[in-house]
């Protein structure tokens, strides 16, 4: 028996593996073949004299070229670039009707309706958050997984593909129980700092950008698996590391149920209701039903990674890749955002000024200011204040839309990441120095900023 090691070039993934070993094994004379994506080579076993014309030939049927990689970082095919920019093209026309149509309020439309705390209406509010802005979180991390599992299971039936899709939302909606019994039981020691919610939302980040980095095939080193971003171990323990790493139901749920820890609006409003009631019991089943509402939108973007075959999935995979990554760029712009507000998020546009320097929307009540905010689904309206320095600030804040924005982050304020109740909230504070004073969202999303000024001479005559 002869052992032919042949170099291939252009395999990023297990799906490659596949479709070159299928047309070598067309060839007369071929016993077996064994193809690795890592080492860049098709070894073939044979019983017969079989010119190496004829092998590289049937490489080529099946869309590769026989030599081998030179490893580029960044990739040189025509075909991989038009699909990436056709797939940049979609999506930020996407984006554009969504915003143009208003369609990006309406979580918050349905937030609001939900914010009533009935069990049904917790359902629904799951629903809201499953099609928002959390999405771009946990369901970046969902396409992610799913579509790097399609990937390298070219092989698997449609119920195969399905699997980690369904292990992930059984685990998030046990998880999401279990964890909401904790959080009834234990109350707000449960709670994390806004800098270790920022931080968690980088590694998923990290998470997601290789894993879309893999799937665009934009980097033939990287798709290999060469450098990642990533350390090996959390690579290996998500099995994104290797096209033969063994797949697990448990992991999958274990990595749905750990979505309950990260700093969605949507996930911490409810969070906080569930502790409210006091009740373990009652807290579990608030969470519960919670999850089960985002099971439509996350079973949706990572369901469409099952249905995909052939060529069309080749061309699915780069979409899904350039989307992760998308989704990754928006949480890490959020995440840095949160870590270094001063270097990365800008205050907001200047307040109107009403009178003296103060803007429109503070009021002097005696000695104190009265600022007010309207927190609405969005963001924050108006999104910028002015106050004067050493005088107390009354800060009122009506709520009146469940999600993102709800959750309200302020280091400059000494505000850790708290949950605006639906409805007036009351916070106060007296700064004592000049410049900006930043606010957020959890997730970095939403921002807002109160300038603190010296209060003219006159006024204090």
């Amino acid at each position: 028996m002869a052992v032919i090691d042949l170099p291939v070039r252009g395999m990023t993934c297990q799906a490659c593996e596949v479709r070159i070993s299928k047309a070598l094994r067309t060839v007369p004379g071929v016993l077996r073949v064994k193809v690795s994506v890592r080492r860049g080579i098709a070894r073939v076993h044979t019983d017969a004299h079989i010119p190496r014309s004829r092998l590289n030939k049937a490489v080529q049927r099946a869309g590769y070229e026989p030599g081998r990689d030179d490893k580029e970082w960044v990739t040189t095919d025509r075909a991989v670039w038009r699909d990436v920019l056709v797939a940049v093209g979609v999506l930020a026309g996407l984006g554009l009707a969504l915003q143009t149509s208003g369609l990006t309020d309406l979580a918050g439309q349905v937030g609001t309706l939900a914010s009533s705390g009935s069990l049904a209406m917790v359902a629904v509010l799951g629903v809201a958050a499953g099609l928002s802005t959390c999405m771009a979180l946990v369901g970046g991390l969902v396409l992610a997984v799913s579509a790097r599992h399609a990937e390298l299971h070219p092989a698997a039936s449609t119920v195969q593909r399905l699997r980690p899709q369904l292990a992930f939302n059984v685990g998030r909606i046990v998880g999401f129980g279990l964890l909401g019994a904790l959080v009834g039981l234990a109350g707000s020691a449960f709670t994390l700092s806004g800098r270790a919610l920022a931080v968690m939302m980088v590694v998923v980040s990290l998470v997601m950008a290789s894993v879309g980095l893999k799937l665009t095939s934009l980097s033939p080193r990287l798709s290999r698996g060469g450098t990642l971003t990533l350390p090996p171990a959390l690579m290996r323990v998500l099995r994104l590391d290797r096209a033969d790493g063994r797949y697990s139901d448990g992991r999958s749920a274990l990595l749905g149920a750990g979505t309950f820890l990260l700093p969605c609006g949507f996930t911490q409003a409810v969070q906080v209701y569930a502790m409210s009631t006091g009740s373990p019991v009652r807290a579990g089943v608030i969470m519960s039903l919670f999850a089960l509402g985002t099971l439509p939108g996350l079973l949706g973007i990572g369901g469409l990674t099952a249905a995909v075959r052939g060529k069309t999935a080749t061309r699915f995979f780069r979409f899904a890749g350039v989307a992760v990554l998308a989704f990754a760029g928006i949480n890490l712009s959020g995440a840095a955002a949160v870590l270094a507000p001063a270097l990365v998020a800008p205050p907001a546009a200047a307040a109107p000024s009403a009178r003296d320097g103060l803007s429109a929307n503070v009021q002097l009540e005696g000695e104190i200011q009265v600022l007010k905010t309207t927190q609405v689904a969005t963001g924050y309206e108006p999104a910028a204040a002015t106050v004067y320095i050493g005088k107390e600030v009354r800060w009122e804040i009506d709520s009146a839309a469940v999600s993102c924005a709800a959750s309200l982050y302020s280091p400059d304020l000494g505000i850790e990441p708290m949950v605006l109740e639906p409805g007036p909230n009351v916070l106060t504070f007296t700064p004592s120095r000049t410049g900006i004073l930043r606010y957020s969202c959890g997730m970095g999303m939403y921002w807002g900023s109160i300038t603190v000024i010296e209060e003219p001479a006159t006024n204090g005559a």
